[in-house]
């Protein structure tokens, strides 16, 4: 991911769950020091840098949480992602490069395979879709989105290009 990659920064400013390992001096409000022990929540670019290096201890945030989680692996096409947040899939992957979790992993590929299926049954028929589940469509978060549109572009472009031939 780029630098300038406006979905890598929305991602890495999620908040997430954090214990101070140590007191932390101007972390607080208003300047104030953190203590040690203290709960807070900081954007995830924050939280990465002081867990790297043992200030805080990072807890699993909700989109990833254990209900959600039981939710995704139950069925995947039920669960609107865009509710727990609408960069799901590129949160997990910053999330996953500080936390060695291999069930979230498991669950998050499995939950892409599956719903990857669903997008592309809906791109092929958008009218259909919408109008049969229309709130799965809605829970696309941005990445799923965009494999909608551009399943979506290439099936109107192959069916232009049969046309003329």
């Amino acid at each position: 991911m780029s630098y300038y990659d406006i979905d890598s920064i929305i991602a890495e400013n999620q908040k997430i769950p954090c214990t101070c390992l140590v007191s932390i001096p101007g972390l607080g409000h208003e300047g104030r020091e953190v203590s040690q022990g203290s709960k807070v929540e900081l954007p995830f670019w924050l939280a990465e840098v002081f867990a790297v290096n043992s200030f805080v201890d990072i807890h699993m945030p909700p989109p990833f949480s254990s209900v959600v989680r039981n939710a995704l692996k139950a069925n995947p096409n039920t669960v609107a992602l865009r509710d727990t947040t609408t960069h799901f899939y590129h949160f997990a992957e910053q999330l996953l490069h500080v936390v060695s979790d291999t069930s979230l992993a498991e669950v998050v590929l499995d939950t892409l395979r599956q719903r990857s299926m669903e997008i592309a049954d809906a791109a092929v028929n958008p009218q259909g879709a919408i109008q049969q589940n229309n709130s799965f469509i809605e829970g696309l978060d941005d990445f799923e989105r965009l494999l909608f549109r551009l399943a979506y572009l290439s099936h109107r472009d192959i069916a232009r290009w049969q046309k003329q031939n």
